[in-house]
């Protein structure tokens, strides 16, 4: 992603509301103000025609992706998802509506993530899309949007680790662990799971053989979760650059169980 595209940008409009001209409660004035006071950004929205709607929508079109950050950060602000929660409880939204304000909000908090350079692989929408994880990958988006990598890796962990719960326990594959970790749900799901049974005489293909390591990859990742990261008071913490490769793996690994699982 260079830049929003047209799809993202009627995405942002939808998270935040309104229709006609109008854009959430924004007034001529309070959209003036929330470019200096959200974004950090000395833009003008006077210099531009039309309603609030269009001029939010032309300004975020023509922007930089650095800018485009900044506007998507103070849409966040102004709108946190909290917000809608509260319409929700109201009656104000239905639960689809409110459920469709909280995908939009994470791929909000992803984007601002792309756009700011960050390098993190994007987590598109989930075939199995269970809510303690869909949850989880919101908190995780958030600790990056609001601080770095470090912060989130225990998120990345659980996402990733209910995820595997959940369809080991979908697919009727129980585990005789007490306290099952991350690895034991994954060779669970990888041994026993129809869709992962694959031709033995085969493994010698590179294909099996990085699907084979993915075990080791996940023993390493729990322990780094659990000595290097925020999950505990540990003495060391894991780099930044590190520490968004650990949550890209997190990520890859899971988008690739979703897209094995449902296919």
């Amino acid at each position: 992603m260079e830049k929003l595209n047209g799809k993202e940008i009627n995405s942002v409009l939808g998270y935040i509301g309104g229709s006609g001209g109008y854009l959430g409660n924004f007034t001529y004035a309070s959209h003036s103000q929330f470019y200096p006071m959200f974004c950090g950004v000395d833009i003008d929205p006077n210099q531009y025609e039309g309603t609030t709607r269009q001029r939010f929508t032309s300004i975020l079109s023509h922007s930089e992706p650095q800018i485009q950050s900044k506007i998507l950060q103070g849409v966040i602000d102004k709108y946190p998802i909290e917000k809608f929660e509260e319409r929700f409880n109201e009656g104000y939204l239905t639960k689809q509506e409110f459920d469709q304000k909280k995908r939009l909000h994470s791929s909000i908090l992803n984007w601002i993530q792309i756009l700011n350079g960050q390098g993190l692989v994007e987590i598109k929408d989930l075939v199995y899309n269970y809510k303690f994880v869909q949850d989880t990958l919101e908190q995780c988006q958030t600790l990056i949007a609001q601080h770095n990598c470090r912060s989130a890796i225990d998120r990345a962990h659980t996402a990733l680790h209910g995820y595997l719960k959940e369809t080991c326990k979908n697919a009727g594959l129980l585990i005789k662990e007490s306290n099952p970790k991350i690895q034991d749900y994954w060779s669970k799901l990888k041994q026993e799971h129809p869709l992962f049974v694959v031709d033995h005489t085969q493994s010698h293909l590179p294909i099996n053989q990085i699907v084979n390591a993915i075990g080791k990859l996940l023993e390493s990742l729990n322990e780094i979760r659990n000595n290097k990261s925020f999950s505990h008071p540990n003495e060391e913490i894991i780099d930044e650059p590190e520490a968004k490769l650990v949550i890209n793996l997190f990520r890859s690994i899971l988008q690739y169980i979703d897209n094995k699982v449902s296919a």
